[in-house]
């Protein structure tokens, strides 16, 4: 014999069941109920005539009762409480998920890849998923990178997937599986703001960047700006050349006789420390530094040993060739800063 609890539990189940998801996509009968209201609104009248409801004798004002019970947290009354809707918008046809009840989720690797592992992994940790969708690319093109939205039929599911989830911005779970996933999780709410803060960053700074050209174009309306001239450099440029590709452990005075042999005498040699194939050298003049590098370009040479002073000759280049590259702008400006600093 059913109870009367089991009897109001059962015709809120059908209320919410009738309202669900599911149900509306194949219900054409309680979706055009839904659909013909702006607010969604079907009346506890109307809604007594259909045949579960039918099935089970309810009255519009059991049906009212029970959604007053059991049903409020999906569900809403309007005003005179002679009609109730969803709480959540349906949208027929939908293509892209409710802002308030989905969350953005990003890091997703194998086996949550697609659609159906997704779907399942959160629908068992966080709550039923109702919505799922790939962002397309700018090539409108739906390729899984690893992240994705997901909308939920409880609004409460946002929050408690990004406190369960979220393993960025200082977060912590209880949840082991969430050490694993090592997921970035935010409700799509937070991520419009943080889209809509870059777009006004990007306006402020095109703004500024306009104003500039304004105050340039102002000042020299004739265009005879003449930039100024930058400081001489107190170093003479094209000099230094990086080697690398020296066999660990040769001593300076075996590189300086290996690298002469290219025909070029080399001014100055750093103290190469064992265990490093690098050092740098500087050359008399540029055109020195040029040929040194040329020459072991066209000629691939190998430091076989420590103690190899002639080096082996190669048909082609391979990666423990020696590899020598003149320094040129910002980088030999800081090779000739750090000499500086040293000298002082």
């Amino acid at each position: 014999m059913q109870t009367n609890e089991e009897r109001n539990r059962k015709i809120a189940n059908v209320l919410e069941t009738y309202f669900s998801d599911a149900c509306l996509l194949w219900d054409k009968v309680m979706l055009n109920k839904v659909v013909s209201d702006p607010e969604g609104m079907v009346s506890f009248e109307s809604l007594s005539k259909l045949p579960k409801f039918k099935s089970l004798n309810a009255t519009p004002d059991e049906i009212k009762t029970n959604a007053l019970e059991h049903s409020l947290s999906r569900l809403k009354l309007d005003s005179d409480q002679t009609k109730i809707a969803r709480i959540k918008p349906y949208i027929v046809n939908k293509k892209e998920e409710l802002d308030d009840w989905s969350i953005y989720v990003e890091g997703l690797v194998k086996p949550y890849d697609n659609e159906h592992t997704i779907t399942a992994l959160f629908n068992s940790l966080i709550g039923h998923v109702s919505f799922f969708r790939i962002p397309p690319n700018q090539q409108n093109k739906t390729t899984f990178l690893s992240y994705c939205f997901i909308e939920f039929d409880n609004r409460e599911h946002v929050d408690k997937a990004v406190k369960l989830l979220n393993r960025f911005d200082g977060a912590t779970s209880d949840l082991e599986i969430a050490d694993e996933l090592n997921l970035r999780v935010m409700s799509k709410l937070n991520l419009n703001k943080y889209k809509d803060e870059y777009v006004e960053l990007l306006t402020t700074r095109k703004r500024e960047i306009k104003q500039l050209w304004d105050d340039f174009y102002e000042k020299y309306p004739e265009g005879e700006y003449v930039p100024e001239k930058k400081a001489k450099r107190m170093f003479e440029e094209g000099l230094v050349v990086f080697v690398d590709g020296l066999h660990p452990q040769c001593a300076k005075t075996a590189a300086t006789t290996l690298l002469q042999t290219s025909g070029v005498e080399i001014a100055f040699m750093h103290n190469k420390k064992k265990g490093l194939a690098t050092t740098h050298i500087r050359l008399k003049t540029p055109e020195d530094a040029k040929k040194i590098c040329e020459y072991f370009d066209k000629h691939p040479t190998v430091q076989e040993t420590a103690k190899d002073t002639t080096g082996k000759g190669q048909e082609t280049k391979t990666f423990d060739c020696l590899k020598l590259r003149l320094l040129k702008g910002t980088e030999e400006e800081i090779y000739w800063e750090d000499e500086a600093k040293l000298r002082q």
